[in-house]
């Protein structure tokens, strides 16, 4: 608050000495004596604003109520009529006086307020306003100048950190917001606003300002959603003067938004293995801020099923220019699909979440080991006609053998074959190989 003293004797005792040379009894008067104080909320009014001046009336006075002096009593009381205040072409006062004030007794203090206004139409500098006090008794009045001081000057906002262009992404703008008035303001708040982006937070509290002073803050520019473009932005910061609202706007800004988002797919290796797809690769952080608590996950469809153990893969924090490996499967139930659809998840850094859909083409992926690209429908036609020929003569020359073999087993010549045939054949067989003994034995030579 600012305060101002102004001490104004209203009555000044007076001691009146005869001279020395007369004889005469000495004859005195004495008077009460006050001094007025004035502050005025706020210190400086801006055109348009309401103001308080508070006038402050203390009875200077020591002692007792009633003064005994040269067999006369003096009362020390201070009688106050009223307190009027005039305005000018540019301030309006709008309660004027306070009358019938009364009794002030010593080392009392009494307080009146003054409400004025400052026209719209009012002019930077000083303004004086003219104080009427009317005493009773043996006081006297008196009339006394307030200055008042108007001035139009405003809260400036300078982007200390603010991106000409952006992609896809979490940026972050710096603020500084400057007090450039003669009084402090109070109550600072800064709102951000975009044409197709958003802000957090949605408004930024600052509080008070000193005069000559400044406030630095930080916004978050999300424009992750963002088609690309130019985009108009602005910044507004409201305050209060006193109990007065305010608000400072700062001038449009464009920034170029590129459609492109900052954490990117790099180094993609995709392996087919039946209708099972495994992708290997790098996430990287193109952006200007880290990106906190990073997963990767196959997003999920009718025809796209993720595949465990690596159905989702958690990265954690990517800070700004770096990267990290992942690896990810799915499976795939359609010929249709062309793409696998990833979707990356994140925190910025306010731990606002966020997250963006990437793609990965299946068209490039290479084939395991033992694996071979789908054939064709019109290959798999002739493969099956082949296939049908080659079981036919399969079947035809099994028959054919089976035929020859029933033949073989009806011949009438095995018929005719009677058991001493038989017998004969045996014993055939055994005499060509048995062996027999040379030695001649004694009944052999009788």
């Amino acid at each position: 608050m600012h305060k101002v003293t102004i001490k104004a004797i209203i009555s000044i005792a007076l001691v009146l000495l005869l001279a020395m040379i007369a004889p005469a009894a000495a004859d005195t008067d004495i008077r009460p004596t006050v001094v007025v104080d004035y502050s005025m909320e706020p210190a400086v009014l801006m055109p348009g604003d309401t103001g308080t001046i508070t006038i402050s009336i203390e009875n200077m006075a020591n002692g007792e109520i009633y003064v005994q002096e040269d067999d006369k009593t003096f009362d020390m009381n201070a009688y106050i009529a009223s307190i009027a205040l005039g305005g000018n072409d540019d301030i309006e006062i709008l309660n004027k006086e306070h009358t019938d004030i009364g009794l002030l007794g010593p080392r009392d203090t009494i307080k009146l307020a003054f409400n004025i206004r400052a026209k719209e139409t009012a002019e930077n500098g000083v303004h004086f306003l003219t104080m009427e006090l009317v005493g009773g008794s043996d006081m006297n009045d008196l009339n006394y100048n307030i200055p008042v001081k108007i001035d139009d000057r405003n809260l400036k906002l300078i982007m200390a950190t603010m991106p000409t262009t952006v992609m896809n992404e979490i940026s972050t703008i710096e603020i500084d917001i400057i007090n450039t008035r003669p009084n402090e303001v109070t109550n600072v708040i800064i709102k951000p606003e975009g044409e197709n982006v958003s802000f957090n937070p949605a408004e930024v509290f600052v509080g008070n300002i000193p005069s000559g002073d400044k406030s630095t803050v930080e916004i978050t520019l999300n424009t992750m959603a963002s088609p690309g473009g130019m985009k108009n932005i602005s910044f507004i910061a409201s305050f209060f003067n006193g109990d007065n609202f305010h608000t400072s706007g700062n001038e449009n800004l464009e920034i170029n938004v590129v459609d492109q988002p900052s954490l990117i797919f790099t180094s993609l290796e995709v392996t087919k293995i039946g209708n099972t797809y495994s992708i290997i690769g790098d996430i990287n952080n193109f952006g200007t801020t880290d990106a906190k608590n990073v997963l990767v996950s196959v997003d999920g469809s009718e025809d796209i099923k993720p595949v465990q153990p690596y159905a989702n893969y958690f990265v954690g924090t990517l800070e700004a220019d770096d990267f990290s490996s992942f690896e990810l499967s799915a499976r795939v139930l359609s010929s249709e699909v062309s793409q696998i659809p990833i979707l990356i998840e994140f925190r910025d850094t306010d731990n606002v979440y966020s997250s963006v859909t990437g793609y990965i083409d299946l068209e490039s992926a290479s084939f395991a080991p033992g694996e071979h690209n789908d054939t064709p429908v019109w290959m798999w036609g002739i493969i099956g006609v082949i296939t049908i020929a080659i079981a036919g003569v399969i079947v035809y020359s099994w028959k054919k053998r089976k035929t020859a073999e029933t033949e073989e087993n009806d011949d009438p010549e095995d018929d005719d074959l009677d058991e001493d045939d038989l017998d004969d054949e045996y014993f055939d067989d055994e005499e060509g190989t048995e062996e027999f003994d040379d030695t001649e034995t004694d009944e052999d030579k009788d």
